[in-house]
């Protein structure tokens, strides 16, 4: 049995449990007719007629309806099935009219629950239709647990005050209708792009990933607003899952790129590719250009997912000429796959005398659209390489002028070692001359 199952069993089992303080049948006597319907059966058959009558209950759904009627029966005849062979068949006659007559009681009282919560019902056979029991255990099991409440209170007979509870139990059962609409048609969607942002989308197919979750929140709101128009439905539901599915795609692309891109540049850097002064491993946007004063100069922003993007728009190009659906959500050696496909189911069918030249034409065009994104890698490591080379010089001529400024350091401190010397052989030259002064001149 399935977990919703059991939470679902589990509420309506409590409620059958729970009843009334008072068992229903207090009051309730069986009459003539009840007592014929028995009184020539066999033991066995007044048993077995009576399981027939709960069984039959059971499927009209009474549990749920009349919960309290539907336990006092099952009551009974559970009290006959352990009497069956040990009481006289007065009692055991007795007893089981007495639980047709709580049987009939219940079928009463679940045609006026049928009808004073009609739209709540309608609510209910929605939710079970939109598997509201399995995508959302929690919410459902609370919304019927309300509903059973009040339906509690009409079959003891306390239906008054009730209709604002009726009010809030209406809205919070098309709330849930809604939920689980969306639920049911936008679930994997939502789960594939939760994985892609586990696998870095934001940073890596940035463009795509918000695509994606733009169509997935339009698709919600869509659905919210009409939710009872089952075409529109399919239709946000599958457009939601094919943006995912391309975001998703798109991604991993552009991080097997990113791995490709790192071997073929291993040359040029150490440990990886080097851009723009940083590792072009962890994001899917590079910026190639020199670093002057820490702003680009004459630089280009060149990402992997716009590579990978007009890869796809290449092979876009191709399938619609071929008439195919836009196959954008596959990876791109599947689109190739289909393109192929097709291209040689219309030359088979082609009764053309140019079938070399179309198969030729249709060849030419696939090789370009499979070199595209290998060229821009390429070139990619290109300009990396290049920048590599320019900072290097960089480096290079930042080392020379280091060196210039020591020997100017140099230099300066010898002058200005020479100067204070020049100086102070001046002051003792002079006081060497005062000293040798004859003293008539004094």
């Amino acid at each position: 049995m399935h977990s919703w199952q059991i939470r679902t069993s589990g509420v309506l089992i409590a409620l059958f449990l729970a009843g009334c303080a008072t068992p229903v049948s207090t009051n309730i006597k069986p009459t003539a007719a009840h007592v014929a319907k028995y009184n020539d059966l066999s033991d066995l058959n007044v048993v077995a007629t009576l399981e027939k009558s709960v069984n039959e209950a059971k499927a009209a759904n009474m549990p749920f309806l009349a919960p309290d009627y539907f336990k006092e029966a099952s009551q009974i005849l559970s009290e006959c099935q352990a009497s069956l062979g040990n009481k006289p068949k007065e009692v055991l006659v007795n007893n089981a009219a007495k639980g047709e007559a709580v049987l009939e009681k219940g079928r009463a009282m679940m045609a006026i629950v049928q009808y004073r919560f009609s739209k709540e019902l309608e609510y209910k056979a929605q939710l079970e239709e939109h598997n509201a029991p399995k995508l959302l255990p929690r919410e459902y099991e609370k919304v019927i647990g309300d509903f059973s409440g009040l339906i509690g209170k009409v079959e003891r007979e306390q239906p008054d005050n009730i209709d604002k509870d009726k009010e809030a139990l209406l809205k919070s059962m098309l709330d849930l209708v809604i939920m689980a609409v969306q639920e049911g048609a936008l679930r994997d969607s939502e789960q594939i792009n939760a994985e892609s942002k586990k696998m870095n989308a934001e940073k890596q197919a940035p463009v795509t990933y918000a695509e994606a979750l733009r169509v997935y929140q339009d698709s919600k709101a869509k659905i919210a607003a009409a939710h009872h128009d089952k075409e529109l439905v399919q239709r946000m539901g599958a457009a939601a899952l094919f943006a995912a599915r391309h975001a998703q795609q798109v991604n991993e692309r552009v991080a097997a790129l990113q791995t490709q891109l790192k071997i073929n540049a291993a040359g040029s850097t150490a440990g990886g590719v080097m851009v723009g002064g940083a590792m072009a491993g962890g994001s899917g946007a590079v910026q190639v250009g020199a670093q002057v004063d820490g702003k680009p100069s004459g630089s280009e922003r060149i990402t992997l997912e716009k590579l990978v993007l007009q890869e796809e728009d290449r092979l876009l190009g191709i399938s619609n000429a071929l008439g195919l659906k836009d196959l954008r959500d596959l990876p791109l050696d599947k689109q190739v796959d289909e393109i192929k496909r097709a291209a040689t189911d219309i030359i088979r069918q082609s009764k053309n005398a140019d079938i070399a030249a179309i198969r030729q034409d249709y060849e030419a065009r696939l090789e370009a659209a499979n070199d595209g994104i290998q060229q821009g890698v390429t070139e990619l490591a290109e300009k990396d390489k290049q920048l590599a080379e320019k900072e290097q010089q960089l480096e290079a001529q930042a080392t020379q002028l280091a060196g210039k400024d020591a020997q100017i350091k140099t230099l300066t401190a010898r002058i200005a070692k020479l100067e204070a010397g020049a100086k102070t052989a001046g002051q003792s030259k002079a006081a060497k001359t005062r000293k040798a002064k004859p003293a008539n001149q004094q």
